[in-house]
C-alpha cells in the first residue's frame, strides 16, 4: 500500500473515527452520570446552589430568608419511600390542616423549594419541601427523573396525613411536576390530596432531556438513546414514551397549570397540548410573557404568588 493512502487512513481513524468512537461509548455514560448520580455527599447538597447561574443564586438568597423569616415553626421531618429510600426533608407548621408539598426540579434541595412556598406561608398553609432521593439529606445514588420522585412525594404526602393533615396540595417544578401528575393520578393517591399546580411541565423526560442536552452543547445521540436505555434498565420505564402526556388525561383533581411563551424546554405548544388533554374538569392555564424555564416566579412573583393564593382558597373551600 502506497504511504499517501497509509497516511490518508491514519488521519480518517485519527480525525473522523476515534471521536466518532469516543462520542457513541465515552461522552455518554459520563454526561449520564453527571445529570443523574450523586457519587459524593456534596453533590446537590443543602449547603449551597446547584449552580452559579444568577437567576438561581437569587433564588437561593430568598429561599434562606424564608428559614430565617419562619425558624420559629420550622422542623425536620423524615419518610421511607415504598422502595425503601429514607428521605428528609423541612415543615412548616403554621397551625392548618392544609398543607403543600413542594418538588423542585433535579438537582434541586428542600432549600431551594423554599422559594416557593411565600403564597403558602401568607395563607398560613402549612409547608413541606423535600430533599427527593439523592438530593440533600437523602438516601440515594440516581435521581428518578421524575418516575421515582413520586414515590418520595407519596411517603411524605402519608407522613402529612398522620400528622392530622386533611387537605394536600401539590406544587412542582419541572421534574417535580412530572412526579406530582404521576402521584395525582395513580389509583393509590391519597384522598388528602385535593389539588396539583405545574410549574414548567413536560410531556415526558426523553424531550426534556434532548433540549437539555443541545442547549450544553452535548452530542444529542447517541446520548438520549444510551439515556433512555440507562432508565429504562434502572425503573423499567420507557422515558420516551411514558411521562405526563400519557397520565394527565386521567386526571380529576382541580389543577394549576404554570408556563412561559419563552421556555425553551418546555415549548409552549407541548404545555398546550398537555393542558388540552388533562383531563381534570377544574383546570386553569396561566402563561406568562416573560421567563427562562422554572423561573416563573423570579421573573414576576406578584402575578405568581396570586394565582397560588387564589388556588389555595379554592381549595380550602372545598367541603
Amino acid at each position: 500500500m502506497d504511504w499517501p493512502i497509509i497516511v490518508l487512513l491514519v488521519a480518517l481513524g485519527i480525525f473522523i473515527v476515534l471521536p466518532g468512537l469516543i462520542s457513541i461509548t465515552v461522552i455518554p455514560p459520563i454526561i449520564f452520570d453527571a445529570i443523574t448520580a450523586r457519587r459524593k455527599p456534596e453533590k446537590w447538597s443543602r449547603e449551597h446552589p446547584s449552580s452559579s447561574n444568577t437567576g438561581i443564586v437569587e433564588m437561593w438568597g430568598e429561599s434562606l430568608r424564608f428559614r430565617e423569616k419562619y425558624k420559629e415553626v420550622e422542623s425536620e421531618i423524615e419518610a421511607t419511600s415504598a422502595d425503601g429510600i429514607h428521605l428528609k426533608g423541612l415543615y412548616y407548621d403554621f397551625g392548618s390542616d392544609t398543607a403543600v408539598l413542594i418538588l423542585g426540579g433535579r438537582p434541586e434541595t428542600c432549600i431551594y423549594s423554599l422559594y416557593y412556598a411565600y403564597p403558602y406561608a401568607e395563607n398560613k398553609v402549612n409547608v413541606c419541601v423535600l430533599d427527593p432521593r439523592a438530593h440533600g439529606l437523602s438516601e440515594g445514588i440516581y435521581s428518578g427523573c421524575g418516575y421515582k420522585e413520586q414515590e418520595d412525594l407519596l411517603a411524605f404526602a402519608k407522613v402529612l396525613i398522620q400528622c392530622g393533615i386533611k387537605k394536600i396540595i401539590l406544587h412542582g417544578i419541572c421534574v417535580g411536576s412530572c412526579a406530582s401528575a404521576f402521584l395525582a393520578t395513580r389509583e393509590d393517591c391519597p384522598k388528602e390530596i385535593k389539588g396539583l399546580i405545574t410549574d414548567g411541565l413536560f410531556i415526558h423526560y426523553y424531550e426534556q432531556l434532548k433540549k437539555r442536552i443541545a442547549k450544553n452543547k452535548g452530542p444529542v445521540y447517541p446520548t438520549a438513546w444510551i439515556f433512555r436505555h440507562k432508565i429504562k434498565k434502572l425503573y423499567g420505564i420507557d422515558c420516551s414514551k411514558v411521562g405526563p402526556i400519557s397520565v394527565l388525561p386521567s386526571l380529576r383533581l382541580p389543577c394549576l397549570m404554570m408556563a412561559s411563551k419563552e421556555d425553551i424546554f418546555s415549548l409552549p405548544k407541548n404545555t398546550q397540548l398537555l393542558f388540552d388533554i388533562n383531563g381534570s374538569p377544574d383546570k386553569q392555564m396561566e402563561w406568562f410573557e416573560h421567563g427562562p424555564h422554572s423561573h416563573l416566579r423570579r421573573v414576576d412573583s406578584e402575578h405568581y404568588d396570586r394565582c397560588v393564593s387564589d388556588f389555595i382558597r379554592k381549595i380550602q373551600s372545598q367541603d
